[in-house]
């Protein structure tokens, strides 16, 4: 390892500053809540958000569009 060098230390501490740049989004906040998922809670007590009914029932059928052969 070149311990003497300046060179080693500039890029192995862009490479250290880069490394927490990629994994910072994945690590979890104060809160308990990672930053990439803000629907997702540490507490159990939370509700999450509802989500949108569907517009459609699953017994709809398709109106055209079809190619006869």
């Amino acid at each position: 390892m070149p311990w003497n060098e300046f060179q080693f230390w500039i890029v192995s501490l862009v490479a250290l500053a880069g490394l927490y740049a990629v994994l910072r989004p994945l690590l979890p906040n104060k809160k308990g809540a990672s930053p990439s998922c803000p629907s997702c809670t540490a507490s159990p007590g939370v509700k999450k958000p509802k989500l949108t009914p569907l517009t459609i029932s699953k017994d709809a059928k398709r109106d055209g569009g079809e190619a006869t052969r």
